[in-house]
């Protein structure tokens, strides 16, 4: 008969409502696991497809030589799509003129991802192009009708060959953001590239195949793939990798999201924990009196745990219901408010959230459960006793292990769980013996106020060792919900002072010396604004402390294996825009080592901060240049942390003006067009026939679409954040309910009344929440400190108005529950609280 006991059991907790916070625990984790999983994956999924347009692929392989057939069958056979693209610099004739130009052959199925687009003229109104330049066609880019005075229709000479301009190239989806990158290009189709001649053994070209298709599939070929590849001669990537503004964003979006979603699952398994240990703490009469009836242990066992096993099957099943159509009606939001459908979610989110749920319930419970079966049977004359504390062991290790799995099971990374887990224990340790210390001081300090406060006060210290454990997941929660917010705010505000509406989104390069002001004033005549313009050298380091550098060392080289470090030295193997300044630090830039030159006449360089650590370079080091032939030497007086995300020219060298400002230099600079005035472009530069335009409108649109995405993305989460925090809140208010009512009988007996005992456990909930709020704050800005710089890439800051949020919201959250959980208490007489209590 124990099966239908145990079900008994069930029904009657259910009516009686004391599984109520369990069960929604419970849901809730199974809910935010689901929910959270589904659409974070969805999400990352939508964004990485839309942005993949900027590789104009899923992955892309490069290389310097053919790339193998067998490897372009083996993705055929994976069911992938391929299509070839060949670029190179070549010098391109026309009307009796010359240029540089980036020769690009495509072929048939470019681009795979993202849109190619054409115009009839220079700077009209553009289109869609459904098709590829056909044999004898070539597009060109706009800076190339003014450079070589080319009109629709005329000849244009690439190597061998001649071809007929027949449209203007307005956007390519896979051109990439560099500002330094001033050779208009040519695209030609792929069967036309071995007629120019240009390809020759030693040709500087790189062969790239791009592929497309599912996620599964890529993965499965990228397996197999990766190991046969060469570091020096392919690159293999995604629009993750890189370091442009697109993936950054990328990355924290990711980042955050995995991060929120794991605190959420920690509240929501806290408030499990919390509740499993009330809910056999209500049923320890209940197995006394079945041992007094006979009961044996075993029977006990099977009732109990059928029990639980009934509640938390019901519970999974209904959280994974309620997350199904959460996630669900956020990512219709989404898909309707950015008209972008949304890639289906995977069966691992189910899994994961089930899982979750499960082990919740059952590491959780295990120890309170196996208190609950100790009970002896004299419980039933003295309701003093409880289980045996043998196995506290068990439940620290329980807890701590199915924490940290939780963790493992939804980051599926090793370092940031056990970063996680290790931070988290030590705070808690920490807020364990802070809370103790601000219970000693406020009941010193409640001492000497009224009546009430002193009843709150001498509750709050009668209870330390519950209320500190209380203050603690209370801390927790706060400062959990705190981090969220904190963190939520410094992402999004970071990414919208990279996009303001006045933004630029024209770069303009290659600007004669002679040109720059005529140039300013163009733009004055026309009323517009053009920021700050840059001298460009291009020059080579050679030497680094009259070492010299190698344009290419190999993996074994650079670990030190074939030649020591003194004797071997990494070049960039490329020729570097070199830029000069005066004694002004450039915008978007921090010096981190060493000073900023000021007036200091002599010769000086100041290096980026990741160049310098890859390099191995310092402040003192003497570097050495060789511009057009003049080769000199210069020490390195600072290190700058540039902020890549601006949109903005950066450098990885400066030099102070007396350095190079004798050298021929072109400059670059950047503007804001409204979008109503991009048909004056072809007039305003027209006598600037040898400035190229680099157009920004595309990726910018694109970061503002992730933004906007993550932004609900964000919210979204924060939400979820919030309803798991106060859950947590409500369990542990719920959890001392009846030691509180023993009370309440005592203080009613000898004549307290009820508003004063109404104010005093109003104030004790209200100081628990102000000091709670308070130590949450300081978790929380030291949380935000180390995931700032270690994990967002973003500059720490400190958050003062928190410092007033988290101890008013903690004593207003807190109070409010606590008064509300009292009240049905407070109101009854003394006999209905007796009667209760029996």
């Amino acid at each position: 008969m124990w099966h239908k006991i145990s079900w008994r059991l069930l029904k009657q907790e259910l009516r009686r409502g004391e599984l109520t916070i369990m069960a929604a625990a419970i849901v809730l984790s199974v809910t935010a696991v689901l929910s959270l999983a589904l659409f974070t994956e969805r999400l990352q999924a939508g964004l990485t497809e839309r942005s993949a347009e900027f590789l104009a692929a899923d992955r892309v392989l490069s290389s310097r030589r053919d790339i193998p057939e067998e490897w372009l069958s083996r993705a055929q056979d994976e069911g992938l799509q391929t299509a070839d693209r060949v670029v190179f610099n070549s010098m391109a004739f026309a009307n009796d003129e010359l240029a540089l130009v980036d020769v690009k052959a495509v072929s048939e199925g470019y681009p795979l991802r993202g849109e190619l687009r054409t115009a009839q003229q220079p700077f009209a109104a553009d289109q869609v192009a459904d098709d590829l330049p056909a044999g004898g066609e070539a597009w060109v880019a706009a800076a190339l009708f003014q450079e070589l005075n080319l009109s629709v229709g005329d000849t244009l000479e690439i190597g061998n060959s001649e071809f007929e301009v027949t449209r203007v190239l307005t956007y390519e989806p896979d051109v990439g953001f560099s500002v330094f990158t001033d050779s208009p290009n040519v695209l030609i189709n792929y069967s036309e590239l071995e007629a120019t001649g240009l390809i020759q053994p030693g040709s500087r070209v790189r062969f790239n195949v791009l592929f497309a298709g599912e996620n599964d599939d890529l993965m499965r070929y990228e397996e197999w793939l990766k190991p046969q590849l060469n570091d020096d001669t392919h690159n293999w990537r995604s629009i993750e990798d890189g370091d442009s503004p697109l993936a950054r964003s990328l990355r924290r979006a990711e980042r955050f999201m995995l991060l929120a979603s794991l605190l959420g699952v920690v509240l929501a398994a806290t408030a499990v924990a919390v509740a499993a240990q009330r809910y056999c703490q209500r049923n320890y009469d209940v197995v006394a009196i079945f041992k007094t009836l006979g009961g044996q242990r075993r029977q006990i066992q099977k009732i109990f745990i059928l029990h639980l096993l009934l509640l938390t099957g019901f519970s999974i099943a209904t959280g994974l219901l309620l997350g199904w159509l959460i996630q669900g009606q956020v990512v219709d939001l989404v898909a309707r408010y950015f008209d972008v459908n949304l890639p289906a979610g995977s069966g691992r989110g189910y899994l994961l959230a089930a899982g979750t749920g499960l082990v919740s319930a059952v590491m959780f419970t295990l120890y309170p459960l196996l208190r609950l079966i100790e009970i002896p049977p004299l419980r039933v004359l003295n309701r003093e006793m409880t289980g045996t504390d043998r196995w506290r062991w068990l439940h620290w290790v329980a807890s701590g292990g199915t924490i940290y799995l939780l963790l493992w099971l939804y980051s599926q990374q090793w370092l940031l769980s056990t970063a996680l887990f290790a931070g988290g224990a030590l705070a808690a340790v920490v807020l364990l013996f802070v809370s103790r210390f601000f219970i000693r001081a406020s009941r010193q300090a409640g001492m000497q106020a009224g009546s009430a406060w002193r009843l709150a006060m001498a509750g709050l210290q009668r209870r330390a060792q519950a209320n500190s454990v209380q203050m603690l997941s209370f801390s927790t929660a706060i400062m959990l919900l705190l981090l969220v917010l904190a963190l939520r705010h410094e992402l999004l505000a970071d990414w919208q002072e990279q996009l303001p509406d006045d933004a630029p989104n024209f770069f303009l390069v290659n600007v004669a010396q002679e040109n720059v002001a005529p140039l300013k004033a163009r733009f004055e005549q026309r009323d517009l604004e053009i920021n700050e313009m840059y001298p460009i050298v291009p020059g080579r380091m050679t030497a680094v402390n009259d070492v010299a550098v190698v344009d290419e060392v190999s993996k074994e080289q650079a670990d030190g294996e074939t030649a020591p470090a003194a004797e071997q030295r990494e070049g960039f193997g490329r020729e570097l825009s070199l830029t000069w300044r005066d004694d002004t630090l450039p915008p978007n830039n921090t010096v981190v080592a060493g000073e900023w030159w000021g007036d200091d006449p002599q010769p000086q360089v100041s290096i980026e901060s990741e160049v310098a650590e890859r390099m191995r370079l310092g402040v003192g080091d003497e570097l050495t240049f060789n511009i057009g032939g003049q080769v000199f030497t210069v020490p390195v007086t600072s290190v700058r942390e540039v902020n890549w995300g601006s949109l903005q020219p950066n450098f990885y060298m400066i030099f102070n003006t007396a350095t190079l400002a004798d050298f021929p230099a072109t400059y670059i600079s950047s503007f804001n067009l409204p979008e109503d005035r991009k048909s004056e472009l072809y007039e305003l530069f027209k006598p600037f026939p040898q400035v190229s335009l680099i157009d920004l409108d595309a990726i910018m649109e694109q970061l503002r679409e992730v933004i906007e995405q993550v932004s609900i993305a964000i919210l979204f989460v924060l939400i979820l954040v919030i309803v798991a925090g106060v859950l947590v809140l409500l369990a542990q208010v719920q959890a001392s309910m009846e030691e509180r009512q023993k009370e309440l009988v005592i203080l009613r007996t000898l004549g307290a009344p009820a508003k004063l005992l109404s104010r005093s456990v109003t104030y004790e909930f209200v100081v628990l929440g102000a000091i709670s709020g308070l130590i949450a704050t300081l978790a929380m800005e030291l949380s935000l400190y180390i995931l700032q710089t270690q994990v967002f890439e973003l500059a720490a800051t400190f958050h003062w108005r928190f410092w007033l949020i988290g101890p008013i919201a903690g004593a207003v959250i807190v109070g409010s529950m606590g008064r509300l959980a009292c009240a049905r208490l407070i109101r009854r007489n003394t006999a209905q609280l007796i009667r209760r209590l029996g």
